[in-house]
């Protein structure tokens, strides 16, 4: 199957309190982020001096796929909930 034109975007929020799981899912998507088929978003790709919160609301809106990494934290954070 050919990669489409542009790839599909991918939005990822997890909390930073306890352990991360994103770099083991980073493995997993990675032959997907090679293939040109989808790209990955985080927050850590903010800009220092952004305005993280449009940063963030204008990549949720965007993307096409918003994967939430539940844990613990995150359901604890009120910025998630």
């Amino acid at each position: 199957m050919p990669a489409p034109d542009t790839p599909i975007e991918l939005f990822r929020a997890h909390a930073h309190k306890g352990r991360c799981p994103s770099g083991e899912l980073h493995t997993h998507l990675a032959s997907l982020i090679r293939g040109g088929l989808i790209s990955v978003w985080h927050d850590r790709k903010i800009l220092p001096g952004a305005d993280w919160t449009d940063d963030i609301h204008e990549r949720l809106h965007r993307s096409e796929i918003i994967l939430l990494l539940i844990s613990p934290g995150f359901i604890a954070s009120d910025y998630c909930y």
